[in-house]
């Protein structure tokens, strides 16, 4: 009879914890959006590599174009992290989400200003029409970033809503837009399109926010566990990324459907641009705030440090 009581006491223990070993195996999915194919690449190749899998976690990457919209899908609590640039992290931020950046991903203006083959010069941009994202952008900072350089008010230009990169492609071959500003997987493309490059932000190597990894502060109290790894998992696949040139020109050949000329062209232009330690570039980030402070008066309390989470990257 005790017997009998203790193999039932032993089968129970195993009912009791066979769940909790089989579910402590399942991988964590982690959703997370991207507006743009920058600095993306060794997420994906980091996934085929298996290098979030042994650390628990399987990657489930969904675009949204444009960085106002893909906020509010985080701040809905649709996504886990989002990768974003700074400008629209900033005006979420103003208005009262409650996100942090936890690193970064790119550091540098990748953007080039390209206009149709008719307008070969700043000043035929005046009365004529600019394609962005959304308002908030990157892009839209940017284009207005370059409108400074040229001498021309926002005011002599018509700004428009387009949508990603390929969208505003897609519109400047149709003369739906007369300018818009890309990254350099399609701007590669524009110019062999007979498209004018009238400022290539990219040779400036001007430090900018232009990716980060985003989060809201409630997800990050509770799932610190999670995020700890992710990110020292991110640092293991920006060194792949690096030190594996070949399947990394390929990925970003599938990834974009560009040839292997202009794929070794963005490869070698992201190099510099990712942060080996994962950190945001804060002198980019005091710019955009700067920016902002001309805009909103509420931005001009505001500081860096408020906008960042950093501890969970690798020490």
């Amino acid at each position: 009879m005790r017997f009998h009581r203790l193999v039932a006491g032993v089968m129970l223990a195993a009912l009791v914890f066979l769940p909790v070993r089989l579910s402590a195996q399942q991988p964590a999915t982690l959703r997370i959006a991207f507006n743009g194919f920058g600095g993306i690449v060794p997420l994906y190749l980091a996934q085929d590599a298996g290098i979030f899998k042994k650390r628990g976690m399987v990657l489930e990457m969904i675009f949204i174009p444009g960085g106002s919209l893909s906020l509010q899908a985080l701040i809905g609590k649709s996504l886990d992290l989002l990768l974003t640039g700074g400008p629209p992290v900033v005006n979420a931020y103003l208005r009262g989400a409650k996100i942090k950046i936890i690193g970064g991903v790119t550091n540098l203006l990748p953007y080039m200003f390209l206009s149709s083959g008719s307008i070969k010069s700043a000043e035929q941009l005046k009365g004529k029409t600019i394609g962005i994202a959304r308002f908030g952008s990157n892009t839209d900072y940017v284009v207005r970033l370059a409108l400074t350089q040229f001498g021309i008010s926002p005011s002599e230009v018509n700004i428009v809503q387009v949508g990603g990169s390929q969208a505003r492609l897609t519109a400047m071959t149709s003369g739906a837009i007369h300018a818009t500003v890309l990254s350099p997987e399609q701007a590669f493309v524009a110019q062999k399109l007979g498209f004018n490059v009238l400022l290539d932000f990219i040779e400036k190597g001007i430090e900018f926010p232009h990716v980060n990894f985003v989060a809201r502060e409630d997800y990050l109290a509770t799932q610190g566990h999670i995020v700890r790894p992710f990110m020292a998992a991110y640092l293991e696949a920006v060194r792949y990324y690096k030190s594996h040139k070949e399947e990394s020109v390929k990925k970003v050949m599938a990834l974009n459907s560009l040839d292997r000329q202009i794929a070794e062209k963005v490869y070698a232009g992201n190099l510099p641009a990712l942060p080996d330690d994962g950190r945001p570039t804060l002198k980019g980030l005091e710019v955009v705030l700067e920016a902002a402070a001309k805009e909103d008066p509420k931005a001009k309390g505001l500081t860096v440090q408020q906008l960042l989470d950093l501890r969970f990257l690798p020490q």
